[in-house]
């Protein structure tokens, strides 16, 4: 038998030692094996002694605390489970029709590496691991650095450009909320070594039929689009360089804040009142056409070449498609196109986000490699997906119940239940019920049939089918079954 331990609070154990001077429980021990009994059984049972009624109480909500899963984490029991593996395999499907190969890193990287892209500020939603020796780990929080480090030690030995996704666990300390968790699986995407606009385009497309594959439609969600060259190029008209990253930090989150706070902010950053308005005005522009006449430098109208490329490049996908110069991506890292996409009425955070990083392999001493990706967030998804009555309806049903009518026939049976498997999902009794229990208990399962195997009908090497939607029941032989 294992044992667990168990920890109290120095008060609830003086309560407890009260109750065993006054002999209502014989030791402590025994106070505490009441209440795990009633937690874990569900038991209400009466509590004889009155004074006992609150220390139970407190020792139900304490060790409950204990019982209970990490904040920020999700249980997957088998349905939730048959769920998410069925979205997965549709993720899988879209990318591998794309011909990305699929990769895994380890779960968790050094410190140093985790910390090289966002600085110091990502230590703090970083799950360090306990310090041995002078090595220091944390889990990983994204792909997109392990993927960077895997695709540098062997650089030299792949064709470009190389085409990986991923679909695992991720961590982030931070406090969870409504489709952001702290322990939560992520889906997407890396292309390194093309600089070309037709790389950012398949990127964006993959991400689109992936959504079109687990059965979201262009009246489900949405893509905004933009380019940080561009966004960079026009601000650089009438805001000092030094500001322009903490001005696009503030432009990021302009939707989670109010028009006052954002004005506040930017002032803050010395822009003055004038310079405010161009900001809004820019961010207010949804028609490609318009925003050449604020071109005015080259890196803007650079930006404003790509970003109309790529959307020429996907007119088969236009209506999922907007331009939104307010999507920023706020991460100094993105060098390029930038895109997010969200659910038609941005009820719930971004779905997914990504876009062009041509820096970042040479920041991690790899030879200056261009990149473009995208992460998708599963929490947020499913929540849009139970939201549209989009989950997967699956059958966890087994397809035959074998129910023994003795233990003559076990061994017999045994033999049937092996064969049935090489194609079948098939349960058999493995706790000695009795017929009528195993019976209760294939209906319980939903079994589409149950095979009765009996000594008489052995003898002639037949069994009993049941049908039980149909309830009909008839004798085959024992070499058909499964035909």
């Amino acid at each position: 038998m294992e044992t667990m331990q168990i920890r109290l609070t120095k008060g609830l154990i003086e309560e407890i030692k009260k109750l065993v001077d006054k002999d209502i429980y014989s030791s402590t021990s025994e106070a505490v094996r009441d209440a795990v009994r009633r937690l874990v059984l569900g038991r209400e049972d009466k509590i004889v002694a009155p004074e006992a009624k609150p220390v139970q109480k407190q020792l139900k909500k304490e060790l409950k605390q204990q019982l209970q899963k990490p904040t920020g984490t999700v249980d997957f029991y088998p349905e939730d489970m048959a769920i998410r593996k069925a979205i997965f395999r549709k993720f899988m499907e879209t990318a591998e029709n794309y011909n990305f190969k699929q990769i895994e890193t380890p779960a968790f990287e050094s410190l140093n590496l985790l910390t090289r892209k966002e600085g110091d500020e990502i230590k703090k939603q970083i799950f360090t691991l306990e310090k041995r020796g002078e090595e220091e780990f944390g889990l990983r929080f994204d792909i997109t650095v392990p993927a960077a480090r895997m695709f540098i030690e062997k650089q030299k030995e792949l064709s470009m450009p190389v085409k990986w996704y991923y679909l695992t666990r991720m961590w982030r300390y931070e406090r969870p909320q409504q489709g952001r968790l702290r322990e939560f699986y992520q889906y997407g995407t890396e292309l390194f070594g093309s600089q070309k606009p037709e790389a950012d385009a398949e990127i964006i497309s993959v991400l689109i039929d992936s959504f079109l594959a687990v059965g979201l439609t262009s009246k489900d969600f949405f893509v905004k689009i933009n380019n940080r060259k561009l966004l960079e190029g026009l601000l650089k008209d009438f805001i000092d360089e030094k500001k322009i990253f903490k001005v696009i930090a503030i432009i990021d989150k302009k939707s989670k804040i109010t028009d006052e706070q954002f004005s506040e902010e930017l002032k803050q950053e010395g822009l003055k009142d004038e310079d405010i308005t161009k900001t809004k005005t820019i961010m207010e522009i949804r028609d490609i056409n318009q925003i050449e006449q604020y071109c005015n430098n080259e890196l803007s109208k650079e930006g404003l070449q790509e970003l109309n490329t790529i959307l020429n490049l996907l007119k088969n996908k236009k209506e999922f498609l907007r331009i939104d110069l307010a999507t920023a991506r706020g991460l100094a890292y993105y060098t390029g196109i930038v895109f997010e996409a969200y659910d038609i009425n941005e009820k719930y955070r971004a779905l997914a986000g990504g876009g062009r990083y041509d820096k970042m392999i040479e920041t991690f001493k790899g030879e200056p490699t261009p990149a473009t990706g995208f992460g998708l967030g599963y929490a947020t998804l499913s929540l849009l997906l139970k939201e549209k009555n989009l989950l997967p309806e699956l059958d966890l049903s087994p397809d035959y119940f074998i129910v023994t009518i003795n233990d003559e026939v076990k061994q017999k049976a045994i033999e049937i239940t092996n064969s049935l498997r090489k194609k079948f999902k098939v349960e058999i009794d493995l706790m000695g019920k009795n017929v009528g229990k195993q019976f209760k208990y294939a209906n319980k399962l939903k079994a589409k049939k149950v095979i009765i195997i009996g000594p008489d009908e052995l003898k002639e090497n037949k069994v009993k089918i049941k049908d039980m939607s149909t309830r009909e029941e008839k004798a085959v032989n024992i070499s058909d079954l499964g035909k």
